[in-house]
């Protein structure tokens, strides 16, 4: 049976309300802070009129608090159908806590990445910190922009700046994912030859460790974003890795698999997040968005 659009628009509406009630009567707690809530919260003040008192109403950060929820639930209302099956408000903080992360989603997990990286001197795992969940919220809101694989924006040159392991995670991959840092662990995709290649510095940078991934577009796993379709899924199979220390000669490396994927959650011009077979989460970003955000 078709879904009854008027039930949505019920359910959206439902959710809008308790998010301006939320807006009304909170006065303390989690807030998000990027250049587009920043912005946000000016203009919303700006329209309480020039004869408002924000010291009177509870000052600024109530203010900033109450403005950027309320550009959350509006988001959120937008994305909500869009939202994977397993998106669970309660595991990530309540409403008021999803609403403030939808305000500004890839801001706000940016700002997430760049402070976990100052604070772990550039190691990518772990560098989400106490924010994992955070993580994984922000990378769900981002799912449901509709922003899959895309072979123009994905061509190129990516630094890897955040990874979250998950239990089945491959050996091999938590115990380089250790050594890994910002700046020195780079994706590159070939899109004409359907190829991507990896390579890690490891070991003070005389470490150098190579693969290459064979990968084709597949329909898997797609998604519908306003009433388009968002291709999501590549199958994945290495075909080549390769080590070489120091002034030692390169030596390959056993490593051939075939049968892997990755789903593209989402896809800009500036960052790309994708999650591996195994159930691993990987933020990367364009090495000169990197080194803009992290000067």
């Amino acid at each position: 049976t078709k879904p009854n659009k008027s039930n949505k628009r019920s359910n959206m509406m439902r959710t809008c309300t308790a998010a301006l009630l939320i807006t009304c009567t909170c006065t303390s707690g989690y807030v998000v802070r990027t250049p587009t809530t920043v912005a946000y919260t000016k203009e919303y003040i700006k329209g309480l009129g020039p004869d408002f008192d924000v010291v009177a109403h509870g000052g600024y950060y109530k203010l900033e608090k109450q403005a950027s929820a309320k550009l959350g639930a509006a988001n959120f209302a937008a994305l909500k159908p869009y939202l994977p099956d397993d998106f669970d408000v309660v595991a990530y903080g309540g409403w008021n806590k999803v609403f403030q992360l939808a305000a500004d989603p890839k801001g706000k997990l940016v700002s997430i990445i760049q402070n976990g990286l100052k604070n772990k001197k550039g190691k990518i795992q772990g560098a989400a910190g106490e924010s994992s969940d955070d993580v994984v919220a922000l990378t769900s809101l981002l799912h449901a922009h509709g922003k899959g694989y895309d072979g123009d924006l994905v061509d190129g040159e990516w630094a890897s700046v955040m990874n979250l392991q998950a239990k089945k995670s491959p050996k091999i991959q938590k115990i380089v994912g250790k050594g890994e840092k910002a700046g020195t662990t780079y994706s590159t995709f070939d899109v004409d030859d359907l190829v991507f290649d990896g390579n890690v510095k490891l070991i003070f940078g005389k470490g150098d460790l190579t693969s290459k991934v064979k990968y084709m577009p597949v329909a898997d796993n797609f998604s519908v974003v306003d009433k388009s379709i968002v291709l999501r899924r590549i199958s994945c199979d290495i075909v080549g890795a390769s080590w070489k220390f120091w002034k030692l000669p390169r030596v390959p490396l056993p490593l051939r698999k075939k049968g892997g994927y990755l789903d593209f959650l989402y896809l800009d011009k500036d960052v790309r997040v994708t999650k591996g077979n195994r159930g691993g989460l990987f933020v990367h970003f364009r090495p000169e968005f990197l080194e803009q955000v992290m000067a």
